[in-house]
């Protein structure tokens, strides 16, 4: 199966070091527990009761993710919210095997909102769309269309004073971003990074820095890779998994979950010379 070859390749003992062993009952340990977690996003399960059920009846398929028993559906629950940390290390790490098989020529940043309009923790928040109620999902994708760094927010955030965050420890020799982005410490921030920045111009700054022609080509020729990227990580990815668990960490950790399981399989299709998004995407059908 696809989902467990991924989960044996990249979320395993190569990615994240074994824990030490210790006296008494094991439980299931954080390995396991973060395969279960990847596991259940590569597969589209969208709540904790559904992973819990699929494991029951695909037996073969917990002993494969290293699992004696299956865990209750609160020991799940526990789980998306502890591993959070664990996750975005994981995530670090395979986006640093991207970036070692293919280079970062751009990197091009967008938010997406995540509505919820009944979680305690979401916020009213404003996109080129309209109000919402809920999270933003704020991103960096490469010149493939692929998560570099992503954070979820509550939905009042601003997108400008995230940009810093989402390129930092990264490479790239563009960074390409819309006018919600443009600010001088933005444009501090990436050429910290040794990136040129190529932010569109807010008129509302009042400033009379201007794109020059072939930035203002380069940014309508990748903004799309961002925009196709929303579109996969909501609608396949996560495919509304969000709007069912209650709280901002889980809703982040089952968001980063997804994250790692497209670029996992990324750096298997890349290392099969495939380069495209659309190929890439074809994990998620």
């Amino acid at each position: 199966m696809e989902a467990c070859e991924v989960i044996r390749l990249f979320v395993n003992k190569a990615v994240v070091s074994a824990e030490p062993k210790r006296r008494g009952n094991p439980g299931f340990g954080r390995l396991k527990a973060l395969r279960v977690l990847v596991y259940s996003r590569l597969k589209g399960l969208e709540n904790d009761t559904r992973i819990v059920e699929h494991l029951k009846k695909h037996t073969w398929v917990a002993r494969t993710l290293g699992l004696r028993s299956v865990p209750d559906r609160t020991t799940v629950g526990r789980w998306w919210r502890r591993y959070l940390n664990l996750l975005e290390e994981v995530f670090r790490k395979i986006v640093g095997m991207l970036e070692q098989i293919t280079p970062t020529t751009h990197l091009i940043a967008d938010s997406t909102p995540l509505e919820d309009l009944y979680d305690l923790e979401a916020e009213w928040g404003y996109t080129s769309e309209g109000w919402f109620r809920g999270f933003k999902l704020h991103s960096v994708v490469n010149q493939l269309g692929l998560p570099m760094n992503a954070v979820v927010t509550p939905g009042n955030r601003y997108d400008s004073p995230i940009l810093p965050s989402l390129i930092e420890d990264l490479e790239a020799e563009y960074v390409l971003a819309d006018a919600g982005y443009d600010s001088e410490s933005n444009i501090k921030a990436v050429k910290a990074i040794g990136a040129i920045p190529v932010i569109a111009v807010n008129p509302r700054n009042g400033r009379r820095r201007r794109l020059s022609r072939a930035e203002a080509e380069l940014l309508r020729a990748k903004r799309y890779l961002v925009e196709q990227f929303n579109g996969l990580v909501k609608n396949q990815v996560l495919k509304q998994c969000w709007t069912r668990p209650k709280g901002i960490t889980k809703k982040a950790s089952m968001t980063m979950a997804g994250l790692i399981g497209i670029d996992a399989n990324a750096v298997r299709a890349l290392i099969q010379d495939e380069t495209s998004l659309k190929t890439v995407s074809k994990y998620w059908t």
